[in-house]
């Protein structure tokens, strides 16, 4: 059967729905970016980027002093994001931290947003425009990942660069031509100099081309591109030219170990880091993922094996596409469960395959799609498709309503599987573990508190980093202390402490639903 093109008025309005959800996408963060706290990370990334820029590590003497001190911190992570929002400070002459950091989750949003367009683009070539745009609208509509696009610039720059990284890889596929691989080593390097599990790129570049196409002038092509990657990443990974296999060497184990000592709280317990259960990661993907998507996911994933099944030679060898992006969620997700390393609280660490969770979702999207409409006219076609398509907003619209009552909080969504309510996810796992509502505590007490020095107690260190997005008269009147015995206020986000805090002058709370995630005590009278 010979698949008909859409009618044009058809065509006209899906472009045009298509612009305005990127034109609002668009407005909306610029409208947001300014909302939010700082977290564990941004100062010590920021610094990343400052010894690069700097050339304060210049020789492998003092690389090897820096190691001494620090560990393997500083040579972990590719410093190409952090060298780039460094020198977008430079240019713009920024000085107070306050406009750094607003500069900083602007630019981050920037690069969600370029990760969404070419997210697109990866759909559009697989579904067409309707479902490509509806799964954009699922990627944007999921709170977590929404709310880390302005402020966790490690995994939103390493998830940018990764779609980049499979559109490239997609086109190459499907145009073998030496500009095509010129493009997707480019976009590798570009990977590799954000982290170095980028390599897990580079498998599926050479397992899906040589699957492809098993011929000398894939080997070349291969070759070639592992050659143009090589001398491209010192470019990006500056340190490289000190000590390559040293540092690559130990970025790799660091991705699989961490001196992280603390506990995480999951399902009730605190679990020391070091010995976290197999399904962690899934279970917090599961609960911080609206419902829908979740049993889309099922049902495209159920499609894709299905389709191996029936056709392996199609699925591996003539049209990977589907493969790969199954091998892309499924392999970093089962290494996890398999090697169970160290991690921080939640999946941060591996939000470079959520595009590919939505994929796969935007599959199912298609078979329902498909098997709804196959017992209809195709008058009546439109109409049903048009029912799914409310059906996926109403499915989203938890999560959505959600976003817009808790902003900027929304990285404290769970949906119902983590707990019937606020309070009882709050028992069961960590909820503001970035540290964000310290900027709500200290700008309450900036605004209510008029005295020339404030001495304030944080329950830990972000406490005392919000204080960086404070006007400046406001931050010079803070003093943070180590002592209830020394502080007027103590402030906390309940990290590593769910149960309530023994204190009686409650001054101000920040609460979701029917929890306290942040909390401010007066210590002593006013002055």
């Amino acid at each position: 059967m010979t698949l008909q093109p859409p009618p044009l008025r058809q065509s006209r309005w899906l472009a045009a729905t298509t612009i305005a959800f990127f034109v609002a996408l668009l407005f909306t963060g610029a409208a947001l970016y300014r909302d939010y706290g700082l977290t564990w990370d941004e100062v010590p990334t920021r610094e990343l980027g400052i010894v690069a820029v700097q050339h304060l590590v210049p020789d492998l003497r003092a690389l090897d002093s820096l190691r001494a001190v620090t560990g393997t911190m500083y040579e972990r992570f590719g410093p190409l994001y952090e060298i780039l929002l460094v020198r977008a400070e430079q240019l713009l002459l920024m000085s107070d931290s306050r406009s750094v950091f607003m500069m900083r989750h602007l630019v981050t949003f920037l690069t969600f947003y370029l990760a969404a367009f070419l997210f697109h683009r990866l759909c559009w070539r697989r579904f067409g425009g309707g479902i490509a745009l509806l799964a954009c609208v699922s990627l944007v509509a999921s709170p977590q990942l929404f709310s880390h696009a302005f402020y966790n610039t490690k995994d939103i720059a390493f998830l940018t660069a990764f779609v980049g990284a499979m559109l490239a890889l997609d086109s190459a596929l499907t145009h073998p031509t030496w500009r095509a691989m010129l493009v997707h080593a480019v976009t590798t390097a570009v990977l590799l100099g954000t982290r170095v599990i980028g390599l897990f790129a580079v498998l599926l570049t050479a397992a899906g081309l040589l699957a492809r196409r098993p011929t000398r002038r894939t080997l070349v092509q291969l070759l070639a591109y592992s050659g143009i990657v090589a001398v491209l990443l010192p470019l990006v990974w500056p340190v490289l030219r000190i000590d390559p296999i040293g540092i690559v060497k130990g970025a790799i184990l660091a991705s699989t170990s961490n001196p992280y000592t603390r506990t995480n709280l999951f399902r009730g317990e605190a679990v020391p880091a070091s010995q976290l259960p197999w399904d962690y990661v899934p279970t917090w993907i599961l609960i911080t993922t609206p419902i829908v998507l979740s049993a889309l996911f099922v049902v495209g994933t159920g499609v894709v094996v299905a389709a191996c099944v029936r056709s392996p030679r199609r699925s591996f060898f003539e049209q990977q596409r589907d493969v790969i992006v199954l091998s892309w969620f499924f392999i970093p997700v089962v290494g996890v469960v398999i090697l169970r390393p160290v991690l921080y609280d939640g999946w941060r660490h591996l939000l470079f395959v959520y595009p590919a969770f939505v994929y796969l979702a935007a599959i199912g999207m298609e078979w329902l799609s498909a098997m709804a409409t196959r017992r209809f006219a195709p008058a009546r076609r439109r109409v049903v498709t048009a029912g799914l398509t409310g059906g996926l907003l109403l499915g989203l619209s938890p999560a959505i309503a959600f976003m817009v009552a808790n902003h900027p909080l929304e990285h404290l969504y769970f949906n119902r599987l983590a707990g019937r309510d606020m309070e009882t996810v709050k028992q069961r796992f960590e909820l503001d573990y970035w540290g964000l509502t310290y900027r709500q505590s200290l700008e309450y007490i900036v605004r209510t508190d008029t005295a020339r020095r404030i001495r304030v107690r944080a329950a830990n260190y972000p406490g005392m980093a919000n204080s960086l997005l404070l006007p400046e008269r406001d931050r010079l009147r803070l003093r943070f202390t180590g002592s209830d015995a020394d502080a007027d206020y103590f402030v906390t986000n309940y990290r590593f402490h769910p149960e309530a805090y023994p204190y009686r002058d409650e001054v101000f709370r920040v609460r979701v639903g029917n929890a306290s995630v942040a909390s401010v005590f007066r210590l002593r009278p006013a002055r």
